[in-house]
């Protein structure tokens, strides 16, 4: 039963804040992680750029470095020969001018790239000692073209040997420095390669750290929100459902007109209520000092019901308000639950304020009936006591108009209604009039009170004395119309024999005037219609009075003859008074003898 509610107000669960907080999230660590795998492609590239100029600006020096000095070591080595006489000179001149060509087209290329930006510096006094080289080689190069050796040649050589050991010293420091150059370079790239990595893990932790709390404390909100929108949505669920058990509840109990369908409606809707415990209903009686068990839950059983015999007694229904008692082992236990080994809800009735019962459920010992249950089972009260006020008010004002104010008996209109049920079910009865003896001479001589309890106490008897089913009427004054269903004409005498015998029993300690009554008695044999038969049992009434009162006379079913009188106990004489004592109202309890009676 009911509808969800999450596609509306707060119960929406897909773009509240914790929702949209981790959505940012996932897109800060995205940019967390592109940030940092850039700036380690940046640092990357830019190592591989700056290692790649180091190697062009350095490597290129290398290769015309070793030219030179390759150039040089021949040319000195050829000249050797030609100093020891191992090669004429002739022969080694073409090699010599090879090597002297070649050190000099390397020591230009040399000495460009030496020049360029980034290099200066780093043979300092290079040119120097390469002119004074090749002015020794020039020299040397005379005697090597075959002039003939002299004194100095000897010097020349050793001056060519010096240059061309200091050149070579200088390139080899140059060539070196160079190495070393480029091996720093090789170092710097490699660091800045490592520096990138680590950035790129670093700013990886960094970001997996801050994801990993902020997605737990974000987590955390959202699952409480969960939660929340949960319980929400399932305390409007129960509502709803709540709100449809009452509706159809209250059109079921519309349909019930009296208290055994509502209450057969009743037992229904607790065992839907209170499903799989036991539940029953007791009401107040009429004098509102007993309960009295009216109902038993659906799939209850009549065994465990609770003991509790007044209101008063029972703790819910004399505060007037729910109670719970989670065990009967408690201190706080309901007295009325020691020794039964349960747990009970109790929901009170009220009508008018005021607590006429009381819905008692009971669950195992320790587990009582859950918030629901409860919230359920006060809804079955509250419905079913404005019913149940609603019917006997109702009844209460259909009994007003269908009852005399002063007797609480049958007007005449509802007797007539009654009468022509039993007509239309076939039934037959008996009807007697009755009219209380000398009734004015009562009200002149002890009030109008007097007659008025004399009325009260004469209904009261009948009523005692009736069946449940019999139709008692004040039909006008002090007359009254008795109907019996299905009586033999015998037994309804018997019936009002019994009436004037317990009229003159409760005479003897009332404190009401004595007096007594006459019975005219007909039977639904004698005629079909209402009003004859009253007729005929009005005659014989009279026969009775002209008889002498305080008798029952038998109809014979013929308006004109004379009904036959039925002895009864001698009637009082009312020829004097006699006072016999005074009631505490001050009002004469008295018997009279008085003469010409008029009724």
């Amino acid at each position: 039963m009911g509808r969800r509610s999450g596609d509306s107000g707060t119960g929406r669960r897909g773009w509240y804040k914790p929702h949209r907080a981790i959505i940012l999230l996932g897109v800060l660590l995205t940019t967390v992680a592109l940030v940092g795998a850039t700036l380690g492609v940046v640092n990357t590239a830019r190592a591989q750029r700056s290692l790649t100029q180091t190697g062009d600006r350095y490597l290129v020096l290398l290769s015309p470095t070793r030219e030179v000095r390759t150039s040089i070591a021949t040319f000195q080595q050829l000249a050797a020969q030609v100093f020891v006489g191992s090669t004429p000179p002739a022969s080694v001149v073409p090699s010599a001018v090879a090597a002297s060509g070649s050190t000099d087209r390397s020591y230009v290329d040399l000495q460009g790239l030496l020049a360029s930006t980034g290099n200066v510096g780093l043979a300092p006094g290079l040119d120097a000692q390469m002119a004074s080289y090749v002015a020794a080689r020039s020299k040397l190069g005379t005697f090597l073209a075959g002039q003939p050796a002299t004194a100095q040649t000897a010097q020349i050589a050793a001056d060519e040997e010096t240059a061309t050991a200091t050149l070579d010293a200088t390139l080899a420091s140059l060539q070196a420095t160079i190495t070393t150059r480029l091996m720093q370079t090789t170092q710097d790239a490699e660091a800045a390669a490592a520096a990138a990595r680590s950035a790129l893990l670093w700013s990886m932790a960094i970001g997996l750290l801050f994801a990993l709390v902020v997605t737990t404390l974000l987590a955390r909100m959202a699952l409480r929100r969960e939660r929340t929108v949960a319980l929400a949505e399932a305390a409007q669920l129960r509502q709803t459902q709540r709100n449809e058990f009452e509706s159809r509840l209250q059109r079921a109990l519309e349909m019930s007109k009296s208290e055994v369908p509502l209450f057969g409606l009743v037992a229904e809707a607790l065992g839907e209520a209170a499903a799989g415990m036991q539940s029953e209903l007791l009401l107040a009686d009429s004098s509102k000092a007993h309960f009295r068990q009216v109902l038993i839950g659906a799939g209850g059983s009549i065994d465990g019901g609770c003991g509790v015999v007044s209101p008063d007694d029972c703790p819910a229904a004399s505060r007037g308000q729910t109670m719970s008692f989670p065990s009967s082992t408690a201190i706080d236990a309901c007295p009325n639950l020691r020794g039964r080994a349960c747990s009970a809800l109790c929901v009170p009735v009220s009508i008018s304020g005021n607590s006429v019962g009381v819905f008692h459920v009971t669950a195992p010992d320790g587990s009582p009936p859950s918030g629901g249950v409860r919230d359920d089972v006060e809804v079955v009260a509250r419905r079913a006591s404005e019913r149940l006020a609603m019917l006997r008010a109702f009844e209460l004002s259909q009994t007003q108009a269908n009852s005399d104010s002063l007797t609480g008996l049958m007007t005449r209109r509802s007797l007539e209604s009654g009468v022509r049920d039993l007509q239309n079910d076939g039934k037959s009865y008996a009807i007697a009039y009755g009219d209380l003896d000398h009734f004015k001479q009562l009200n002149d001589v002890f009030g109008h009170d007097a007659g008025d309890r004399a009325l009260r106490t004469f209904s009261q008897v009948l009523r005692d004395s009736l069946r449940p089913a019999d139709l008692a009427c004040r039909y006008g004054g002090e007359e009254f119309v008795i109907v019996l269903p299905e009586c033999p004409i015998e037994e309804a005498l018997q019936v009002l024999e019994r009436v004037r015998q317990r009229m003159a029993e409760r005479l003897a300690t009332a404190q009401v005037p004595i007096f007594t009554v006459s019975f005219g008695l007909a039977s639904s044999d004698q005629a079909s219609d209402f009003l004859v038969l009253v007729d005929l049992a009005d005659q014989a009434l009279l026969s009775a009075k002209a008889g002498g009162r305080d008798q029952i006379v038998l109809s014979t079913g013929l308006p004109s003859s004379a009904p036959g009188p039925v002895a009864g106990p001698t009637p009082p004489s009312w020829d004097a008074p006699i006072l016999d004592s005074l009631d505490p109202d001050g009002l004469i309890a008295a018997s009279h003898r008085m003469g010409s009676p008029d009724s």
